[in-house]
């Protein structure tokens, strides 16, 4: 029997909540940000699928178990070469995408969204982002474009035997809490 840790990756990070700070969260959708360090992609979509899992939850008062239930659409961080970076940012006449490394990794304080599309009472259906944060402020500077795109199909489904609600529940609120703390 293979146990669940033997099979994630060899880069998976000690405490597996992809998720620093909840910005804002209501019905329309959620939007959150995670510091990346050199982070391979796939910790981008899981990311925007815990956002987007957790808002579900959110929507029916964190009863109901919810899962990435199908991913569409999707972008990955382009490659960028070596001579494109400069202190993990890009120089004014680089094409590559933002928030992103050599090897197309994810680098620097991401802000990951989650805006509901649809749903019904089993599924919600969102268009997820990972957007560099801007690091300056003005009203002439634009929002960076995102290094990551998905539209993610999240499933719910009331807990059961497998999934012990009284345990999980209180676990996602308690999550919820955490990520929106003010300190």
């Amino acid at each position: 029997m293979t146990l669940f840790l033997h099979a994630l990756p060899q880069d998976t990070p000690d405490r597996f909540l992809l998720l620093d700070r909840l910005d804002s969260c209501d019905e329309t959708g959620a939007a959150a940000r995670r510091v990346f360090i050199a982070a391979p992609p796939w910790q981008g979509m899981e990311a925007m699928a815990q956002l987007a899992a957790l808002h579900a939850r959110w929507t029916a008062d964190f009863s109901l178990h919810a899962f990435l239930l199908a991913v569409e659409e999707c972008t990955w961080p382009d490659h960028v070469p070596a001579a494109d970076m400069r202190h993990g940012m890009s120089n004014s006449t680089s094409s590559r995408t933002p928030g992103a490394t050599p090897g197309g990794a994810l680098h620097g304080t991401l802000h990951i969204g989650a805006c509901l599309l649809a749903e019904s009472d089993r599924a919600a259906t969102y268009a997820t982002t990972v957007t560099p944060l801007t690091t300056f402020s003005g009203a002439d500077s634009a929002p960076a474009p995102p290094c990551m795109a998905a539209t993610l199909t999240i499933g719910r489904a009331p807990y059961d035997t497998r999934f012990n609600g009284d345990t999980l529940t209180a676990r996602y609120r308690e999550t919820f809490a955490w990520l929106t703390r003010t300190a």
